[in-house]
């Protein structure tokens, strides 16, 4: 069966600082590389970052609307970058924590924030099922940063 990945084109203010920080913190391969654009292995997924010179747009304040991220199989892995983080003292902008205990949709996350401003997010669910299936549930995000 054919292995499809994602493409996700990002907005970078410094190229050369942004790159340098997804290699170092979140340990991305990296890719072509030109003075406008950089592409760099994300959980096996093409991630590029793209550079801009001016800002359209204000600085989104919270993890609302705009984020992106990796959702980890295993927990285990999803606790291995979580540590990382902790022992490169990477500010988590939100802390790690699990949203709803105990319901079908529980998963464990984190957010960062790149050089650039950019929103991530790392999860994990306890249920597999509740990453893109249970539909009868309508909770989605959390709840504390709307």
């Amino acid at each position: 069966m054919e292995r499809t990945i994602f493409h996700l084109s990002i907005p970078s203010h410094d190229l050369a600082m942004d790159r340098a920080w997804y290699e170092r913190v979140l340990g991305c391969r990296p890719g072509r590389c030109s003075p406008v654009a950089a592409i760099l292995n994300l959980g096996g997924h093409q991630l590029v970052l793209q550079h801009i010179t001016k800002v359209n747009e204000a600085e989104q304040p919270g993890i609302y609307p705009r984020h992106f991220g990796l959702v980890f199989d295993q927990l285990s892995s999803w606790e291995m970058l979580r540590d990382r983080m902790a022992a490169l003292a990477e500010p988590f902008r939100v802390a790690p924590k699990c949203r709803y205990p105990g319901e079908p949709l529980e998963h464990w996350t984190f957010f960062l924030q790149d050089p650039t401003g950019n929103w991530l997010e790392f999860k994990h669910y306890s249920n597999p099922e509740a990453v893109l299936a249970c539909h009868q549930h309508t909770e989605v995000g959390d709840r504390d940063l709307r």
